[in-house]
């Protein structure tokens, strides 16, 4: 072969090859760009998601509150259920020295429990 020809072959290579090389890279390109829009919409889809979930869930918060209103409850309780509210104030006591009443609780028990030992000694039950 003359060298003219292998100049010739060697050209059509290397511009074969170039053009399959831009082909390539411009797939690529084209590829990453259409996996890109495709994540992008996703991205929208997943937003309008959330968005429906918050709403949703704020939705849910304020049927929460409102079915757990003490009024409300009141008023199915004495009309569907027929109780009523007491009318008489609730007392409490509170105690300061716990461990103090707690003795005194442990001693009644104990005196009880020595009268009801006497009563029983004496055929009393």
């Amino acid at each position: 072969m003359s060298r003219q020809v292998k100049t010739n072959l060697k050209n059509w290579f290397i511009r074969v090859f170039l053009l399959f090389a831009f082909v390539m890279l411009l797939s690529v390109k084209l590829l990453i760009h259409f996996k890109v829009d495709l994540l992008m919409q996703d991205i929208r889809a997943l937003e309008v998601k959330r968005n429906q979930l918050l709403s949703e869930r704020e939705h849910m918060i304020s049927e929460v509150n409102r079915l757990k209103n003490i009024d409300r409850i009141t008023k199915i309780a004495e009309q569907k259920l027929g109780l009523v509210t007491d009318p008489e104030p609730v007392y409490s006591i509170k105690l300061e020295d716990y461990q103090r009443f707690h003795q005194v609780q442990q001693a009644f028990a104990r005196k009880q429990h020595q009268q009801k030992n006497a009563f029983q000694v004496a055929g009393i039950k």
